[in-house]
């Protein structure tokens, strides 16, 4: 149902499009970040004034609203986190589960897989973060050997980001509308479904060499799988996905991917599956399914304060490691806590690795847990140890948009470890590839 007659609706966004490329044009928005701090144009810094002069005078209001409603979504987080070994049972055996998130999908665990995530794929000018920190080429090489050697791809939640708004004309307007449609309700879910399309189709256009290799060296041979992360929830939606299937072909995005063993059903539950991959948000007071509400105000003031006059820029993204602390022995290899009242804590972390695991150690059961596998914290972690120094069996893929690396997993079966973590970075034109091992509370280089 919508307001707004179809010819009318595609006339308009149409040409609300042409106009915000035609002034990006003209304000030279860059297409492609030269500097980690390009200009957004007058019109995307305009609206970012307004959104910080509204929210600065409502700020007595929306603190404490925030705050409530950070509380209500953690007393959900903690009922979620002590339902996950049953909700991991339920997508290992394709059973009902008591939380949401679990379409699962199942592939054989006897492959070869690299699991990235995080990518944080944008459209063209600020907000172009894979530009920004000088990943986009580098991302697109390496999956270039990897799909040369027949390994498949699990690109595990956040890979198109729809969070994240202003940064150009067409980001600006991207914002407006959304708002617009968003106060429209089901009054307007078609112009929603249109404008999320179209916002979709830029992000592939600003990365068509990296599709079409997804598309031609994955998807086509059935060897590119993915899940549904926070910043890219509208996958949710089935007319998303077909609008996604328009450019990978025969492309599913669900919840989890069940790697089972070989001859194993689901009959087997738990003890025919060797990992689990998902986004990892399902337990996350502020960015979870249902519970997003804080996450997404935080995103959209972040990237407005990214657009306002100032000599730097503001992060857009999480706070991460560097490849140089990777390199160095720096990155942290433990278990994420956070405060149990609000979900969160100074570093603005609202994933809590601690009681998950605590929860999972607690749960009786018949056989160990397989190997759980997530992104979204963008912190790249490999049996990270719990507070009491104990590792537990769990992988972090981390990010696709460090500063000039990224991080990922590879499963390899055929190997003495299964699971293998690696920063993946440049030297000038050399590709290198650098396995992280854990050492205690922290990742070495091997």
């Amino acid at each position: 149902m919508d307001i707004v007659p179809t010819p009318l609706r595609e006339a308009l966004l149409e040409r609300i499009g042409q106009v915000a490329d035609g002034i990006d044009h003209l304000l030279n928005v860059p297409a492609s970040p030269p500097a980690p701090n390009p200009s957004p144009g007058l019109p995307a810094t305009m609206w970012a004034m307004t959104k910080a002069a509204f929210g600065a005078a409502g700020l007595p209001v929306s603190v404490p609203t925030l705050a409530i409603a950070a509380q209500r979504s953690q007393r959900e987080a903690l009922r979620r986190i002590d339902a996950f070994g049953e909700h991991l049972e339920a997508l290992c055996s394709d059973g009902p589960s008591p939380l949401p998130g679990a379409r699962a999908r199942r592939a054989p665990a006897s492959g070869r897989y690299v699991i990235t995530s995080d990518l944080h794929r944008c459209i063209p000018g600020r907000l172009d973060w894979p530009a920004r920190q000088q990943t986009k080429d580098l991302y697109r090489r390496v999956l270039e050997e990897y799909a040369a050697d027949e390994w498949s791809l699990i690109e595990n939640g956040d890979v198109e980001d729809f969070w994240m708004v202003g940064g150009s004309t067409w980001g600006a307007v991207y914002d407006v509308a959304r708002l617009a449609s968003g106060a429209a309700g089901f009054l307007a879910d078609d112009t929603r479904r249109a404008l999320l399309g179209d916002h979709l189709d830029r992000i592939v256009d600003n990365n068509a060499a990296l599709y079409h290799l997804l598309d031609d060296g994955f998807a086509r041979s059935g060897r590119y799988l993915r899940t549904i992360g926070n910043h890219d929830d509208v996958f949710t939606d089935p007319a998303l996905v077909a609008r996604l299937g328009q450019h990978l072909h025969a492309v599913d995005v669900p919840d989890a991917i069940v790697l089972e063993r070989d001859g194993a059903t689901a009959d087997d539950g738990v003890s025919g599956v060797d990992a689990v991959v998902m986004h990892g948000h399902l337990t996350d007071a502020w960015n979870g399914p249902g519970l997003a509400t804080l996450g997404r105000v935080v995103t959209w003031a972040a990237t407005g304060l990214d657009d306002l006059p100032r000599p730097a820029s503001t992060a857009g993204l999480p706070e991460e490691p560097s490849p140089t602390a990777l390199l160095g022995g720096r990155g942290e290899n433990r278990l994420i806590t956070v405060d149990p009242r609000y979900g969160g804590n100074r570093r603005f972390d609202s994933l809590d690795e601690e009681r998950l695991f605590a929860s999972l150690a607690a749960a009786s059961h018949d056989h160990e847990w397989p190997w759980l596998i997530f992104g979204h914290t963008h912190f790249p972690m490999l049996r990270p140890v719990d507070a009491s120094g104990t590792p537990v069996r769990y992988a972090n893929s981390g990010c696709g948009v460090l500063t000039a690396g990224f991080t990922a997993l590879e499963w390899d079966p055929t190997a003495d470890e299964p699971i293998r973590l690696v920063l993946h970075h440049a030297d000038g034109r050399d590709l290198v590839r650098t396995e992280l091992v854990p050492d205690g509370d922290t990742l070495r280089v091997r």
